[in-house]
């Protein structure tokens, strides 16, 4: 049967295989495809994470979600029709892909509410500890068997979400107020079933097809936003945005989707344990920018808890 590859595929192995024909000492390079794509979704899901947190709290939550269904669904759709794939698709997949696509979406709503007064160097890093509830999942759920290192990994991330979200003076500036941390919990929850449901939607759909979900997704956005908000009011909305602050939401939920395009293939070309594991450092380059530009303040305590969250998603990583 042909080997059937994806354009972005054919156009990385035609890059491996240029740079491989010259055999000249110390021109030839060798960097395999998942590496160069898992390491571009470390950083554009953490330079997300800025320009998120930079754009939030002068647009408000509820613009967001307009914008998302604007710019992630004009991205999904388009990656749909270049990746799409021929494959016929029941009812129930169809409502099993839907279901994860939404989930995750929920889950990043409530992300964007906990960056919108707490810290996004805590915030972020506590909702993108999800990965150890997938695991815990999946041996639930998939009677799937935990190894040592996933334990491991399991035991530093709660340990790291704990420990990042414990302040005892609730006046400090690197205190994480009750709001903030209960939709980073949310976004924990909603991100962890979401990702034990799509690996489940992308073997049933296909990775391409999975973007037009995405689309469907992107669209109910500011419906589910409304949904939430008749259930429990707002305090109040910010003013008027400014044209900067919808530059700095769309930059921010195009580093997203561009993240999610490239994890999405980096997961088809290498093995799951090696993505993840590389993919999953993202909170680091969150910290690092908050604590450099947007001048976020945290305790050392917290600062050795983000490390310890990256640590045990790496451990949870090399075991899949």
């Amino acid at each position: 049967m042909a080997l059937k590859l994806t354009r972005l595929q054919t156009f990385i192995i035609t890059i491996q295989i240029r740079r491989g024909e010259d055999k000249r000492p110390g021109v030839w390079i060798h960097i395999e495809s998942w590496f160069l794509l898992s390491t571009s979704v470390a950083l554009l899901w953490g330079l997300s994470g800025i320009f998120a947190k930079s754009s939030t709290s002068k647009l408000g939550v509820a613009r967001v979600a307009i914008l998302i269904t604007l710019v992630e669904g004009a991205l999904y759709s388009a990656a749909f029709l270049v990746w799409r794939e021929p494959h016929h698709i029941t009812l129930y997949e169809g409502v099993i892909a839907t279901a994860s696509c939404v989930i995750g979406l929920s889950g990043y709503l409530c992300y964007f509410e906990s960056i919108l007064e707490g810290q996004v160097s805590i915030a972020g890093t506590i909702s993108a500890g999800y990965p150890a509830l997938t695991v815990v999942g999946a041996v639930l759920l998939l009677s799937e068997s935990l190894a040592a290192t996933q334990i491991l990994g399991i035991a530093l991330v709660i340990l790291g979400v704990v420990a990042i979200s414990y302040e005892p003076n609730p006046k400090s500036v690197n205190a994480l107020n009750r709001r903030s941390l209960m939709f980073a919990v949310l976004a924990f929850f909603a991100w962890g079933i979401w990702s034990l449901s799509s690996k489940v939607a992308v073997d049933m759909v296909g990775p391409g097809n999975l973007f037009a979900f995405y689309v469907i997704s992107s669209l109910t956005a500011p419906l589910m936003y409304a949904w939430f908000r008749s259930m429990r009011p707002a305090k109040g909305e910010p003013p008027i945005p400014t044209r900067s602050a919808w530059s700095l939401g769309t930059i921010a939920l195009s580093l997203n989707v561009v993240g999610a395009f490239a994890y999405t293939y980096a997961l088809d070309m290498g093995s799951a344990s090696l993505v993840v594991s590389v993919s999953s450092a993202y909170p680091i380059v969150t910290a690092l920018c908050a604590i450099l530009f947007l001048k976020e303040k945290i305790n050392l305590v917290q600062a050795l808890a983000i490390v310890g969250v990256v640590g045990g998603l790496v451990a949870i990583g090399l075991s899949l």
